[in-house]
């Protein structure tokens, strides 16, 4: 199958999805003259549209109904990249904690909170994604010396990452000594409630893990980093944590 060929197939399975929000009720008629397809196209889409998690429902038969399960849909909420990966990563946590009450199925909703969103910003998302790794809790003895981080670091941190700018950082390591790095922030590793930052040091030439609350004081530059390698990244990690 040609890349028009696959274009044309999304840009279909959109519009069904669009045409099945917009009414309680389809025919299966309306919906072939609608889109200008045959039945058998109509149902080979509706089949695949179900096999990635949309609750569409139909009856049998060329006059038959096809609604979609509550229409639910994120298509008319409008979120930056930033307040998306927020939504994403509260499902991973809340997944982490291993809730027993509406804690089933949260990695195919992230994926399919992701997927709702137009294509260029799929990308970045995705792209993203692949920079936050998600692991277990952070263990009893982690939690004995953490301490909340300030809002004015977090600030920081959050437009360093997301938009790929170095800082430079006083930080204190467990033995309590302080030292000044200017860092990229290329990577984010959670142990809820803990969060670190994987950078790439750019004083020691190397990647380096460092724990958010740990941070004394930062202070943001306008140069731009590009990304590392992930697989030179993650490499020790991957064990204990996964993608978002």
């Amino acid at each position: 199958m040609g890349k028009g060929s696959l274009r044309d197939k999304s840009h279909r399975h959109s519009l069904i999805l669009s045409l099945l929000r917009s009414e309680d009720f389809w025919t299966t008629e309306s919906l072939c003259l609608k889109l200008s397809i045959s039945h058998r196209t109509l149902m080979r889409d509706l089949a695949e549209l179900r096999e990635i998690g949309h609750p569409i429902d139909s009856d049998k038969g060329r006059g038959g109904g096809i609604s979609l399960r509550g229409r639910w849909g994120l298509t008319k909420l409008l979120l930056s990249n930033e307040e998306v990966i927020s939504m994403l990563v509260s499902l991973a946590v809340t997944e982490a904690i291993g809730t027993p009450v509406l804690g089933g199925n949260l990695k195919s909703i992230r994926n399919r909170i992701s997927d709702s969103f137009p294509q260029d910003q799929r990308i970045l998302i995705k792209k993203l994604r692949s920079r936050i790794l998600v692991g277990k809790l952070a263990s009893t003895e982690v939690l004995s010396s953490y301490q909340a981080p300030k809002d004015s670091i977090l600030d920081a941190l959050n437009t360093a990452f997301f938009h790929q700018k170095t800082l430079v950082m006083k930080y204190t390591d467990g033995k309590d000594a302080t030292t000044e790095r200017e860092v990229e922030p290329q990577m984010i590793l959670l142990n809820w409630p803990v969060w670190y930052f994987l950078c790439w040091d750019r004083t020691k030439k190397d990647k380096r893990l460092f724990r958010i609350d740990r941070i004394q004081k930062i202070t943001l530059t306008n140069q731009h980093f590009s990304l590392k390698s992930y697989s030179d990244l993650a490499a020790g990690f991957e064990e204990f944590f996964e993608p978002l």
